[in-house]
């Protein structure tokens, strides 16, 4: 069995894994990594017999319509996968043309990626010619999944992963299996508790509100907007949510199998008033006490419009609920105190927090999760202080830190 990254492998983003085995030649995740401008993953083999997307961020899935160029392969992927995919794959192209740059694909693969999509749901399995794959739930985000491909060997490819129940999404349920490939984000890193950090998020909340200040929190579209939205319900603040996520949103509750508890989901969308103008946008911006709003990292989006309004205001927050990626505003936020607008550099005044809501599995949960699997091969992928997952684990089974490009066996 060969495997062979064409991205994604000692870094978080672009990834994709090509694994050939049988005569086979099987594609797991294409996507990109969201810098300005994107940057993207090796070109494709010139034949997949079968794709499968784990899930719909765009580190897996943004370059998933050049996928559909091919002839003849499906992607498999859960039905609240395939559907946020076709979202952000459309909204990539908006960006892109709005930035200036060239997009790598056009709105006709996007059409074209709808129509080669199978949905299946974890718990399930795949056949296509004669490729076997089972689904199992990943946790991290609605419609998650982990596969494990019944090869020579029974490989396990973790997508993005997470061991602990959240609001959102139950915890991932990770197969048996030979060779076990991993994410490795929070590798040599542990999240604080979860329940400590939701607690002194709504109390610095609370705080900002009963201080006369705005809480502006930036959040990324798909899974964070919506764990932030459960975090807070039943506080009884004024909130208002602005951006993509209020499409997430209705994909969602169109789904609601994949949700911890739909009820409960519903009716935290429902208590909160969403911006559907221009106008209420401004109305929110001077009356809200609480904005979740896109874009995460502070790059673009409807959050630009909430910090100019607020930046000089001492009494007001702006509280991060992701990773921010070097050279983004959120960074640079946190690095230097400073953001950029249109060219213009300013300095917020209002307070600054970052709150851990990462939906990654931490340092000992990823130990766990190689022992739960029972692999005597591990790869580790996406990730870029791998070596600290490695050094716990070498004794214990084969490590492999692969780089991309590189072909190799397991």
């Amino acid at each position: 069995m060969e495997l062979q990254f064409l991205g994604g492998a000692s870094e978080i983003g672009s990834l994709g894994l090509v694994v050939r085995d049988q005569g086979r030649t099987i594609l797991f995740d294409y996507g990109i990594t969201p810098s300005d401008p994107p940057s993207y993953p090796r070109p494709l083999p010139s034949t997949i017999d079968a794709a499968f997307i784990s899930h719909a961020h765009l580190d897996h899935t943004g370059m998933s319509p050049i996928v559909s160029r091919l002839p003849k392969t499906r992607i498999v992927a859960t039905a609240v996968t395939t559907a946020v995919t076709d979202l952000l794959a459309r909204d990539n192209l908006k960006v892109a043309r709005l930035e200036g740059y060239l997009p790598p694909y056009t709105s006709d693969d996007i059409q074209t990626l709808r129509s080669r999509f199978t949905e299946t749901d974890p718990g399930g399995s795949v056949r296509h010619h004669g490729i076997e794959v089972d689904v199992a739930p990943a946790g991290h985000i609605p419609g998650a999944a982990m596969f494990r491909y019944r090869g020579a060997k029974d490989l396990i490819f973790s997508g993005d992963v997470l061991l602990q129940a959240t609001h959102l999404v139950p915890a991932a349920e990770p197969p048996k299996g030979d060779v076990l490939v991993m994410e490795s984000t929070y590798a040599g890193r542990e999240h604080p508790d979860r329940k400590v950090t939701e607690r002194e998020f709504r109390e610095k909340v609370a705080e900002t509100v009963a201080r006369g200040g705005q809480a502006i929190v930036p959040a990324f579209a798909v899974g964070r907007a919506q764990e932030v939205l459960l975090a807070l319900q039943g506080t009884g603040h004024d909130i208002w949510l602005d951006g993509m996520a209020k499409k997430v949103n209705s994909i969602y509750l169109n789904h609601p199998r994949y949700l911890a508890d739909s009820r409960r989901f519903r009716r935290a969308v429902e208590s909160v008033h969403t911006v559907a103008s221009s106008e209420e946008r401004r109305h929110a911006a001077r009356e809200g006490e609480v904005i979740i709003t896109t874009g995460g990292m502070l790059d673009g989006g409807p959050v630009l419009t909430y910090i100019a309004e607020h930046y000089k205001d001492p009494r007001s927050s702006i509280l991060l609920t992701g990773f921010q990626v070097d050279g983004s505003n959120g960074r640079q936020l946190i690095d230097q105190g400073t953001i950029t607008v249109d060219g213009v550099t300013i300095r917020p005044e209002c307070e600054v927090l970052k709150f851990d809501f990462s939906a990654h599995a931490g340092h000992s949960d990823l130990i766990r999760i190689v022992r739960d699997t029972g692999a005597k091969t591990l790869v580790l992928m996406h990730g870029d202080q791998r070596e600290a997952l490695a050094d716990a684990l070498r004794g214990e089974l084969d490590v492999v830190l692969p780089e991309n490009g590189h072909r190799f066996e397991v």
